[in-house]
């Protein structure tokens, strides 16, 4: 069983990010930890599993303290933070080789892990070739490859098409003797909840974490300003074949783990140049920063010493009347609290440094944007801010791309809904 037992931790030696926590999970028990961005929920997580100590209280796994990460497996919420070997095969045997099993265990292990992941085609590629969804399922099967009593999942599957987060789940469920924490925005359909609130365990939450149901209205283009951002045959050898879209007032693109929705998504921005086609908005060819492009890990566009500075870099390149009144509006819009301003970027929540990226994308007031799976990672409230401003934006004149695996959170307010599959064109929805 995990015990923790009033539990604190400090990433400052002053204010508690978890504080006098207390819980317990039981072998093939299942918890869902639910909880705002910035709640502490992912502290939490990394101290089950012995990446982080506590600074006061303690943390044992069946009555060990010590080498916990043995015995709980951590999926993080970004797999590159956790992903090391160049080659899928080498990732995912790493955990196994440092148990000290044989070779031949260790190659047994890879095959039933990549096999229940449903990713054994992935076994020789390259992890830095490899799509956000795809990457996190290779950080779920190293995990799984080292068969651990306990599994801490923080928000997994946020970053997986539909499918996949069905095998995802029938793969967990399999797992009958493990015992099993989820951080989760949405709420348990079976098992046991707990609500952290400000670090602390609470009775229910002060505000509703899960998916909303709030929908703003959809915005009414005003077709004769509205900015164009058109791709003509846009190739990209073995990503992309022959896309040839209009993206008009919010365009919704989705489709599977792998389908070249981020490499289009570069393209579009125009910081990868593809092999034969074009990319032009309002006619003219797009040259960076044309284009605002929120990247799937924030943490590739963090790099300022505060989150002020970061949202205001923007608007001080392009060189804006009043750059810091463009960076505060900004958080503003993005529901970042005045407080986190003068943070460290990279001292923030995963939630919290997703609004801090998308703040910095929209600062500059950039004439279209590509936002990459823009929502993992948020509680509903930041949900709501986003699509919010993303109807103002088109209401200004810009498009909006919207990646996502989760289309029906934007279709009620997009105007399209354009699916990839193989680096193709699959289908192009208007909605009325």
């Amino acid at each position: 069983m995990i015990e923790v037992r009033d539990a604190c931790f400090s990433y400052d030696g002053e204010k508690n990010v978890v504080d006098h926590v207390s819980l317990t999970l039981g072998p093939g028990e299942r918890v869902t930890l639910l909880g705002r961005n910035g709640s502490g929920k992912s502290t939490l997580a990394r101290l089950l599993n012995g990446s982080l100590t506590p600074t006061d209280g303690i943390v044992s796994v069946d009555g060990e303290t010590g080498g916990l990460a043995r015995l709980v497996g951590y999926v993080r919420q970004d797999p590159c933070n956790q992903i090391i070997s160049p080659v899928v095969s080498d990732e995912v045997a790493f955990g196994p080789r440092n148990l000290g099993l044989t070779r031949d265990e260790v190659l047994e292990r890879v095959d039933e892990a990549l096999e229940a992941c449903g990713i054994s085609e992935l076994r020789n590629r390259m992890t830095t070739e490899l799509s956000g969804g795809q990457q996190q399922l290779i950080a779920l099967a190293g995990v799984l490859a080292m068969h651990p009593r306990y599994l801490v999942l923080d928000e997994a599957t946020s970053m997986l098409d539909q499918p996949m987060r069905r095998r995802v789940a029938r793969i967990v469920d399999g797992l009958t003797d493990v015992g099993v924490l989820e951080i989760s925005h949405r709420p348990a359909l079976d098992g046991r909840e707990v609500f952290l609130e400000s670090g602390r365990i609470a009775d229910q939450l002060s505000v509703f974490t899960g998916p909303s149901h709030v929908r703003p209205p959809k915005t009414q283009r005003a077709r004769s300003r509205q900015q164009v951002l058109r791709s003509s045959g846009v190739t990209v050898l073995g990503r992309l074949h022959d896309v040839s879209l209009d993206f008009q007032g919010l365009v919704v693109l989705t489709g599977p783990s792998g389908a070249g929705k981020t490499t289009l998504a570069r393209v579009l921005a125009g910081v990868l140049v593809p092999d034969s086609g074009s990319v032009t908005l309002d006619g003219r060819p797009v040259c960076p920063g044309d284009v605002g492009l929120a990247f799937q890990r924030p943490e590739d566009q963090l790099f300022c010493d505060t989150v002020f500075d970061d949202i205001a870099y923007g608007p001080r390149i392009q060189g804006l009347a009043d750059p810091a009144d463009a960076a505060r509006g900004a958080a503003r819009d993005l529901g970042i609290d005045e407080k986190l301003l003068d943070r460290s970027p990279f001292e923030l929540s995963g939630g919290q440094m997703r609004r801090a990226a998308l703040a910095g994308v929209v600062a500059p007031r950039p004439r279209a944007y590509v936002l990459d799976e823009p929502t993992a990672g948020l509680d509903a409230g930041g949900v709501d801010d986003l699509r919010s401003l993303a109807s103002r934006l088109v209401c200004e004149g810009s498009s909006v791309v919207v990646i996502t695996h989760d289309p029906d959170e934007w279709e009620p307010i997009a105007h399209t809904t354009v699916q990839l599959r193989d680096g193709r064109v699959e289908r192009v929805v208007e909605h009325a």
